[in-house]
């Protein structure tokens, strides 16, 4: 008896075991088969064949079900992607279910894909030339000039009189004609014209022109030379480059290099946003070479973009979000971490709650692919690594064509609104440079990390704030919908007229960014104002509507939350504004200084790339706070220097790695049982490493109450053997009777 390991798309904790039935040949690993599961059928796919009367095969008093189909000719997922898969889920201490569930497009999980077909015309064959036709084209002129109108543009489309013939897509000559598809079809009926379908791809194409690469400067030819150093001698390089240093451009000659080589290059970027600018650029670098990935693209286009990897080792340049480490490279030659630092690159909820630099590390080494790392503000781990010889560090501290680095200026709200020179949330100061700089026809950029019109509201009288039914959070007040919205679970209900405990007013607390897309509107009347945040990019091209109308001009003030942070460019940014700073350093995280120095100067790094210097205005209640000096000096170097001796000295990373159990039960009295005793086993297991139970700042969500529990474990102690004595405990607790159904939830290297 032939049986096979099949991995299930579930939170299981292990492969299923299935027969292969007579008759049925042996489906490979990597192929996808259909199999029961209690009452229903299920796609999994093969991870293992187990030969005949092999301790797999021979499982006493167990009657093993029988694959019911295999759904794949050839393998779909490549064995270097089951052993990163395996990877994976040992790692971030999650199932292959999980990994499988994350890493395939949803299409080839339901096996639901259907190819796309298009309506081509035709001329009908009877007709060869133009003589032919003309006893139709006197009929048509007497009787029927709408079909003549159509057919005259479809002769004109399909090239017939010019030797060139070919079939119109439907779609097109409909457009072009102005007439119907009754009007079309009538044609087709007289067997004038004819119509077929053909099967066409989703995939996006670049089929264009390219022009060569531009020349690099000597700081980037120099920081190419020492990346293919640092590749040479099998070292991950970190290139640590200011903003507008001309980062990319080292990257489009490396990724060149590599193509020339018949090598595969994948290029991450943290944020869909950035793809948009991104595509644009490498097109005409790369043309048909360049492939673009990511979660904005329709599951039957993540198919098509899938399968056509799968089937071809030709060099190509794929160009994507955290979920490309999940695609099938036949032939990778390099991997480009951009933004490196980015928290974006953790996924969060669902499992694996995984890190996309980790994961490409793994799969680059594994496919004996060299890896770059690319940022203005490097994670404090990744600098380390370059720091202690890990990895080899590359630099360019200079901007593109010898330009300045913005100047930053900071300006202390407590003496603005102690002097009252603030108009809403602009002070005076940030008001007169905005005024000039429109009226010298520049462009400015106003960053908020909070969207919404406000973080909650209250009741004037009694102080009563709406909050969510089903988490522990103050709803967000959006008023372009008068809506109140949880930002955690998305609960929706109608923003109330009056306070429903006394019927008093409402006022609005803090802002986001809608707000102040209201209140410049009102300072700056004469200015085209947008606003770039979650709620005003949710559909798939909105991203890229909003960047291009931004390049073009057709916006003078552009509002928004981190999407307009990081990897953008446009010329004609002279002045960013920062309302509120202080809110990026008030979470009650070790990495919330890390992350406000990298979000400002990021953001920092929008103003000036040509022309003049830039300028930053940071308006803070705390403007002596260090951060802002090693900020206004551009100092990464010495605010790195200051955070590492913090991390050492409060045992964080990169000197431990850290692990954090979040544990979720809908009865208080179930979550509080588990989550003691785990705490108190953990304890006896790791005693100071375990920090106890913590009550998070937000301690339900979607009717789950919430308690966490983190462990530090030193770097150079077996992480490996840690994560298996938590993943033992985690096991007993579940299992007690009075802790059933309590979800325990590990976060490995959590961010």
């Amino acid at each position: 008896m032939m049986t096979v390991n099949v991995i299930l798309p579930l939170a299981i904790a292990d492969t299923y075991t299935y027969r292969i039935p007579d008759g049925m040949s042996c489906p490979e690993p990597g192929m996808r088969v259909l199999v029961p599961l209690g009452r229903k059928t299920i796609t999994g796919l093969v991870y293992r064949i187990n030969p005949e009367n092999s301790d797999a095969s021979v499982i006493q008093n167990i009657r093993l079900r029988d694959i019911i189909e295999v759904l794949d000719e050839q393998p779909i997922v490549l064995p270097s992607q089951l052993s990163l898969w395996r990877w994976m889920a040992d790692y971030y201490l999650c199932t292959l279910g999980e990994v499988m569930a994350a890493a395939l497009p949803a299409r080839l999980l339901d096996n639901d894909y259907t190819a796309r077909t298009e309506v081509y015309i035709s001329l009908d064959p009877q007709y060869t030339d133009a003589e032919q036709l003309q006893p139709v084209f006197d009929a048509l002129q007497r009787r029927a000039p709408k079909q003549l109108r159509l057919l005259e543009y479809f002769l004109d489309l399909s090239g017939v009189f010019d030797g060139t013939p070919h079939p119109v897509e439907q779609r097109q000559l409909i457009e072009q004609s102005g007439e119907s598809t009754a009007v079309l079809r009538t044609l087709i009926e007289k067997h004038i014209l004819c119509a077929s379908h053909e099967v066409v791809s989703r995939i996006p194409s670049y089929d264009t022109d390219v022009e060569p690469a531009h020349p690099l400067t000597p700081q980037q030819q120099r920081a190419a030379k020492e990346i293919q150093s640092g590749f040479a001698d099998g070292k991950v390089c970190l290139l640590h480059g200011v903003t507008s240093s001309g980062k990319t451009e080292v990257y489009i000659h490396l990724i060149r290099q590599m193509l020339d080589q018949g090598k595969q290059v994948l290029y991450l970027v943290p944020e869909i946003a950035l793809t948009t600018q991104l595509t644009d650029r490498l097109k005409k670098v790369f043309g048909k070479q360049l492939g673009v990935y990511h979660s904005r693209f329709s599951d039957m286009e993540r198919v098509e973009i899938y399968r056509d990897l799968l089937g071809s080792p030709e060099p190509k340049v794929l160009l994507s979000a955290r979920s490309g480490v999940f695609l099938p490279f036949r032939n990778l030659g390099l991997v480009i971490v951009d933004e490196e630092h980015d928290p974006s690159y953790k996924q969060q909820d669902p499992s694996p709650r995984y890190h996309a630099r980790s994961v490409a590390l793994i799969m680059a080494k594994a496919a004996e692919a060299s890896v770059l790392l690319g940022t203005a503000t490097p994670a404090i781990e990744s600098y380390y690594n370059a720091q202690t010889g890990k990895y080899r560090l590359v630099e360019m501290s200079e901007r593109y064509a010898g330009l300045s680095l913005p100047r930053i200026t900071l300006v202390d709200l407590k003496r603005q609104y102690h002097r009252k020179e603030m108009y809403e949330h602009f002070a005076d100061p940030l008001v007169s440079r905005i005024r000039e700089q429109l009226a010298q026809g520049k462009q400015i950029i106003i960053f908020q990390n909070r969207r919404g019109y406000a973080p909650y509201i209250s009741c004037r009288k009694c102080g009563y704030v709406p909050k969510c039914c089903n988490c522990d959070v103050s709803l967000t007040y959006h008023k372009r919908t008068n809506s109140l919205i949880c930002h955690y679970c998305g609960y929706t209900v109608d923003a109330p007229a009056t306070c429903p405990s006394c019927g008093g007013e409402w006022r609005d607390i803090g802002i986001g960014t809608e707000k102040i897309e209201d209140e410049a509107s009102t300072l700056f009347p004469e200015a085209r104002i947008a606003r770039m945040d979650m709620d005003t990019t949710r559909n798939k091209n909105s991203h890229q509507r909003l960047i291009n109308a931004f390049a073009r001009h057709d916006i003078d003030i552009l509002i928004g939350t981190q999407m307009v942070t990081k990897g953008l460019h446009f010329n004609d940014v002279s002045l960013v504004a920062v309302l509120n700073a202080d809110s990026m350093m008030q979470s009650p995280d070790f990495r919330s200084s890390e992350r406000a120095f990298q979000m400002l100067e990021q953001v920092a790094g929008r103003a000036g790339r040509t022309g003049s210097q830039g300028e930053v205005v940071i308006q803070s209640f705390s403007p002596d706070n260090p951060l802002y000096i090693y900020l206004q000096q551009h100092d990464y170097a010495g605010f790195y220097a200051a955070q590492l001796k913090e991390r050492q000295a409060f045992r964080f990373p990169p000197f431990y790695r850290l692990i954090v159990l979040t544990i979720k039960h809908r009865d208080f009295s179930r979550l509080d049982t588990a989550a003691r005793e785990l705490s108190e086993r953990l304890h006896a297991a790791f005693g100071a490493r375990c920090s106890g139970v913590i009550i998070p700042p937000v301690s339900r969500v979607q009717n789950m109450h919430l308690r966490t529990i983190r462990l530090r474990i030193e770097a150079d102690a077996s992480f490996a053997r840690a994560k298996a004595i938590v993943m033992q405990h985690v096991a007993y607790v579940q299992s007690m009777p009075n802790c059933r159904g309590t979800i325990i939830q590990p976060d490995v290297d959590p961010m």
